[in-house]
């Protein structure tokens, strides 16, 4: 009996890192495909309860995680098309923290515990420069180690596009300067 005892000991002891490294959030070698280090478990392929709502600010975006709580996550802003984080993640919300995603601090957030995390939690997100940027929020979302949807997608929204700091809004603005100097010519020219 000493032995099978030390046996199962020996299998516990193998298997106790596993069971405990993914609960403290998600590891840098997921940036990319997003999907959880979940061995052997495949994503849902249904409709998910949950949904990405992203909210332009003050220069910043909030972003919820709307549905049903959740316990882990792993979530990026990412332009049309490419498969990289951008911008950083203000100081994240309790339950949480930033990771270094494609060598780039605070690229993204994840959790850093299993506990319950809710609709309330509002994660901030600041853009990468003062120009117009188009992104959109990416998140894979865990109720449970089996139970995990996979890179859940916010609409598209546009930072910085109006606020004369590039991009549009400096063409708006170097449009409507045009417009008063030609204005200002022709009176000087009718003088």
């Amino acid at each position: 009996m000493p032995s099978v005892r030390c046996a199962v000991a020996g299998l516990l002891a193998l298997c106790l890192p596993l069971a405990l490294a993914l609960p403290g959030g998600a590891p840098a070698s997921t940036c990319g495909s997003m999907a959880p280090a979940h061995a052997s478990i495949s994503p849902q392929t249904g409709s998910s309860p949950h949904s990405v709502n992203a909210s332009v600010g003050n220069g910043t975006v909030e972003v919820r995680i709307m549905g049903p709580t959740y316990k882990g996550l792993l979530l990026q802003a990412r332009e049309p098309n490419m498969n990289v984080a951008v911008g950083t993640w203000s100081t994240p919300p309790m339950d949480t923290k930033t990771l270094a995603c494609f060598n780039s601090e605070n690229s993204s957030i994840t959790h850093s515990n299993t506990k319950d995390k809710s609709s309330n939690v509002v994660y901030t997100w600041n853009p990468p420069s003062n120009n117009c940027i188009k992104v959109a929020f990416v998140a894979t979302v865990a109720q449970s180690k089996e139970t995990y949807w996979l890179k859940l997608r916010s609409n598209e929204i546009e930072v910085n596009c109006n606020s004369g700091g590039g991009g549009n809004g400096a063409v708006k603005t170097t449009f409507g300067f045009a417009m008063v100097l030609s204005g200002l010519l022709v009176r000087l020219a009718a003088f």
